[in-house]
């Protein structure tokens, strides 16, 4: 009984080591052999990035973003930061002829998110859109009827959505320092640029548009 059940491990062992190496490896069928080849292993697709712009609606102000980003198939994971600073340009008159300009301060807006989207790749560009949850902080600053200055901070969920166009090698290559300086062999690991459309469905809603620097697996090389 023993060495039965011995037997029968040993066969189930050796059948899931054999599937397990089969996975692995690829049948070319030819007119007068069979030829079994190794499976071309490739990389995850992640990659980090970071991005300035500017806010269009809502919060109209300079911005900054980064996120990191994973793919899986067409599924685009997203973790994402964005801070705008709602600042206005204004004049003051000094006499007619004669104007000041001057940058007011309308506050700050914040946001952290977790997104679920879409991503295609090919060759050297991707596409992609996603939505998501977030947690978001608003600061509001202003003047009182008395002139004096006033502060409101609110903390709210929202919708945040985004889109992005993405450029990046379409080979592997060395990888260059500053788009320069060559370091070790050909990898898949570079370099992107592109474009994002982001924003915000919320208390406070805010749409941004600004251009974007990644780096990382930004395809299956």
């Amino acid at each position: 009984m023993k060495q039965l059940l011995f037997i029968a491990t040993l066969s189930f062992l050796i059948t899931t080591f054999a599937a397990a190496q089969d996975s692995l490896k690829t049948i070319v069928v030819k007119p007068d052999s069979v030829t079994i080849a190794p499976k071309v292993k490739t990389n995850l697709i992640i990659y980090g990035d970071v991005g300035l712009g500017f806010g269009v609606a809502g919060a109209k102000g300079p911005q900054i973003s980064t996120s990191i980003n994973y793919q899986f198939s067409h599924n685009l994971f997203t973790l994402r930061y964005i801070g705008i600073a709602d600042l206005d340009l204004n004049f003051t008159l000094l006499s007619p002829f004669t104007a000041i300009p001057g940058i007011k301060d309308n506050g700050s807006l914040s946001e952290y998110a977790l997104l679920y989207g879409l991503r295609f790749p090919k060759d050297g560009h991707a596409f992609s859109f996603a939505l998501g949850a977030s947690t978001n902080n608003r600061v509001i600053k202003y003047k009182d009827t008395n002139n004096q200055n006033q502060r409101i901070e609110e903390h709210y969920v929202g919708l945040p959505f985004e889109i992005n166009i993405m450029w990046f090698k379409k080979s592997k290559e060395r990888f260059r320092i500053y788009h320069i300086i060559p370091v070790g062999g050909p990898t898949g690991f570079g370099g992107s640029i592109g474009f994002k459309l982001s924003g915000n469905v919320s208390k406070h809603s805010y749409a941004a548009l600004g251009i974007v620097y990644g780096l990382g697996f930004h395809k299956q090389y």
